[in-house]
């Protein structure tokens, strides 16, 4: 006679219930592949496994670095990031999948989209308080967390815009007539 098969309940074992964006089973098949993983569960495990010794091994004040042939580069993953300390009256979190900077109080706006347009146009901080219709000292802060957070926004325009590459050849790929 047969035994019955065990249902999760018994053998401690959850299924997952969430969604999973086309995009990020892309991502997850090509992660399962270049990992040598048998299926996505285990590609989901293995990367548990890794955030979790990551973050395990990461001391206050330490920073990951990873070493190329061309050097150490500096290896930035946001959500391992300490989190932010220092408040702020004009910024503000948002809840995002990836973004970590943040954005004007009040608004969907980045704080880095109101910095890198004040300095592509040349506007001293006066005028970029009247242009966006913010306090002085709004804009002061602004200048001030974007000064102080270089690499997370140049870690986020980075990811922007392999997303849109990514966004482009898909589209690319399902326009395309043979």
């Amino acid at each position: 006679m047969a035994k019955p098969a065990s249902s999760p309940a018994e053998t401690g074992e959850t299924k997952p219930n969430f969604h999973i964006t086309p995009e990020q089973k892309a991502q997850l098949d090509w992660l399962s592949s270049e990992i040598g993983a048998p299926n996505t569960t285990e590609a989901i495990r293995s990367c548990i496994n890794v955030m979790v010794a990551l973050k395990r091994q990461l001391q206050p004040g330490s920073q990951l670095f990873l070493h190329t042939p061309q050097g150490q580069v500096r290896l930035l993953i946001p959500e391992l990031e300490p989190l932010p300390t220092e408040t702020w009256q004009y910024l503000v979190e948002r809840p995002h999948p990836w973004r970590r900077q943040l954005y004007i109080k009040g608004r969907k706006l980045l704080a880095s989209t109101v910095w890198q347009d004040t300095m592509a146009n040349q506007m001293s901080p006066e005028e970029a308080a009247e242009n966006w219709e913010l306090p002085l000292p709004a804009i002061h802060e602004v200048f001030r967390y974007c000064e102080t957070h270089q690499e997370l926004l140049k870690m986020e325009a980075s990811e922007e815009r392999c997303r849109l590459e990514e966004r482009r050849g898909e589209a690319f790929r399902r326009n395309r007539h043979w």
